[in-house]
């Protein structure tokens, strides 16, 4: 798959992520709190280990960019200004898998609380997009605490 039909355009708007530490491929859905992406482990995705997969660690990276989305339609719309958001920490961070094995995924985002403009949360899900009609397995769960600094 070429660089350019890897990723949604929509990734281009919303988010400032570039290759090669653009991790999300798909924009499924967002809106003013919550977010949904799909993302593809596969020999072309960064940190993939063959006969392995992406180390699920790197959940947390498809879960912050995930999250940024909903910021940067928040920005499209004009409800917020400008702003860089960091990851502060993480809750609760838990996976049922070491490796996400090569597929789809998608990732969901939901923001929890916003304390000023300045400190958000967010609740997030890693699920497994099975092709042989089996069902859908939730592989990764966190809280997210992140800063939105003004640029």
């Amino acid at each position: 798959m070429s660089q350019e039909t890897r990723f949604d355009s929509r990734l281009f708007e919303l988010i400032p992520h570039r290759p090669p530490m653009l991790l999300i491929n798909e924009v499924l859905d967002v809106t003013e709190t919550s977010s949904a992406s799909r993302t593809y482990v596969d020999e072309e995705s960064p940190f993939f280990e063959a006969e392995k997969g992406v180390p699920a660690w790197i959940g947390l990276e498809y879960m912050g960019q995930t999250a940024a989305l909903i910021a940067g339609h928040q920005l499209a719309l004009g409800k917020v200004t400008p702003h860089l958001g960091f990851l502060l920490g993480t809750r609760s961070f838990k996976t049922h898998c070491d490796y996400f094995a090569p597929g789809k995924y998608t990732v969901r985002c939901e923001e929890k609380a916003l304390v000023g403009d300045g400190l958000a949360t967010f609740d997030c899900f890693i699920e497994n997009e099975p092709k042989d009609g089996s069902d859908v397995q939730c592989l990764a769960t966190a809280s997210l605490s992140v800063f939105r600094r003004p640029v």
